[in-house]
């Protein structure tokens, strides 16, 4: 913390108040299933961004970064909502601070009260390790404490989920939930709508390996897109299967607002029975926008504003192969039953389950959500090979990494394996779970958490 807090002071003049951790995340297991209010299994991760904050005595959040791809920037409090373009790292700065704002944290006090912000990071950006997500949760717990506001974690995650919306991308509460409440030895069984997360401890005589892929796509950049569309067609899919519920009457299933509540109390569907509806709700393999208006009943204007908005002026269109609402839920629910199951093999200390599920995992990735691509399955393909015990692409998808379940015994020999075949260039990181956000140094010891 020495050379960011020296830099701290030789950019802005002063000594930062405090320090803050923000880190990474690898999802386990349960891609995709968080914003249909079904379970996830990710696990913090000790890389993370490092956040130097003070006040700033002006209406302005001043934000610096040691990566010079990063340029500095000063954000006015009075025009937060000045976004600049896709996938500017400023933007997340700004959606952290209008989340504190509309969810209640921030008051006008708080924002006549500006920032000064430099981020140091050992977090790689764009590889599907939640470095976007990590910034947001930074920024406002740095606020926060320098506001010194009360603030209770879960309801936090809740509110920096929501916020993370403005910058385009409209995904679930995992990575602000993880990256808040992540716990050293453990990975966190999360479900939603409500949030709820319980502490799984891992399995010790395993590593996890990261392999990057190479290829970066840029959630809120040009792949906003490929990311927005997922969750479109599963909104979608629900719809098709509300309207065939309350047709062949069962009212009862139509009221779910997600996927999830299906599964939870007070319906309790097993995934096997939901999976058989879906097969006989949604009965097209492809949907246009004239077969979704037919199905539910609406006009083309309605289905524009109800399901494919994604800005106050800005509609997702249709896709060239059309919507695949069957495809895209038969993943989502089955991936929430190896959610489950893989708690279980956890729980029983079976590795060898637990990789088998990562491994179909993967495999409904690739053929069902269609979120993988050629240099991923290279990485996968060759981890088999070089004996991991279960492979898959983590995070987002379309490029970023692959997570591979090694015993511990094998590591170093499965580490040089994969550098000998791939190149001695190959981009390998070893994981471990780790624990959340935490304010490293302060000055100020009366902040609350």
């Amino acid at each position: 913390m020495k050379a960011l807090t020296a830099e701290f002071v030789r950019r802005f003049g002063c000594t930062p108040a405090l320090v803050v951790r923000a880190p990474g995340r690898v999802n386990l297991i349960g891609e995709h299933t968080d914003y249909n209010g079904l379970p996830v299994l990710p696990f913090a991760i000790a890389q993370s961004h490092f956040l130097a904050v003070s006040e700033c005595g002006k209406r302005l959040i001043e934000i610096a970064n040691l990566d010079s791809r990063y340029p500095a920037r000063a954000i006015t409090l009075d025009d937060l909502a000045a976004f600049s373009q896709a996938g500017e790292w400023d933007n997340y700065v700004r959606a952290a601070i209008l989340g504190l704002r509309d969810g209640g944290l921030a008051t006008r006090d708080n924002l006549a009260r500006g920032l000064r912000l430099l981020v140091s990071s050992n977090l790689p950006a764009s590889v599907g390790l939640s470095s976007s997500s990590a910034l947001v949760v930074g920024t406002a717990l740095a606020a926060l404490h320098i506001w010194h506001v009360q603030y209770d974690r879960l309801q936090l995650a809740d509110l920096l989920a929501e916020a993370e919306h403005y910058v385009g991308t409209r995904g679930g509460g995992m990575d602000q939930t993880v990256c808040l409440i992540g716990r050293e030895g453990h990975v966190l069984k999360i479900e939603f709508f409500p949030l709820h997360v319980e502490p799984i401890v891992f399995a010790r005589d395993v590593e996890v390996y990261l392999a990057d892929s190479g290829v970066r796509v840029e959630k809120s950049g040009r792949g906003r897109a490929l990311y927005n569309r997922r969750p479109i067609e599963c909104r979608l899919a629900l719809a098709v299967f509300q309207s065939w519920a309350q047709t062949n009457g069962r009212p009862e299933l139509a009221g779910a607002c997600y996927w999830g509540d299906l599964v939870k109390p007070p319906l309790s569907l097993s995934h096997a029975v939901v999976l058989k509806m879906i097969a006989e709700a949604i009965e097209l393999s492809s949907y246009s926008q004239n077969d979704l208006c037919r199905s539910l009943g609406i006009s083309q204007t309605d289905l524009r504003e109800t399901y494919l908005k994604i800005g106050p002026d800005d509609y997702f269109t249709e896709p060239a192969d059309g919507f695949q609402l069957r495809r895209r839920v038969e993943h989502v629910v089955a991936e929430a039953r190896r959610v489950e199951q893989a708690v279980e093999a956890l729980r029983h200390g079976d590795v060898s389950r637990l990789a088998d599920l990562i491994n179909a995992s993967h495999a409904s990735c690739r053929d069902l959500y269609e979120i993988s691509c050629p240099e991923l399955e290279r990485l996968v393909v060759a981890a088999a090979e070089t004996g991991a015990l279960g492979s898959r692409l983590t995070g987002a998808g379309f490029g970023g990494c692959t997570l591979h379940l090694v015993r511990r015994a094998d590591a170093d020999r499965f580490e040089g394996a994969m550098r000998r075949r791939l190149g001695e260039s190959l981009r390998l990181l070893r994981v471990r779970p780790s624990c959340g956000a935490e304010i490293l140094e302060t000055a100020n010891q009366q902040t609350a958490d």
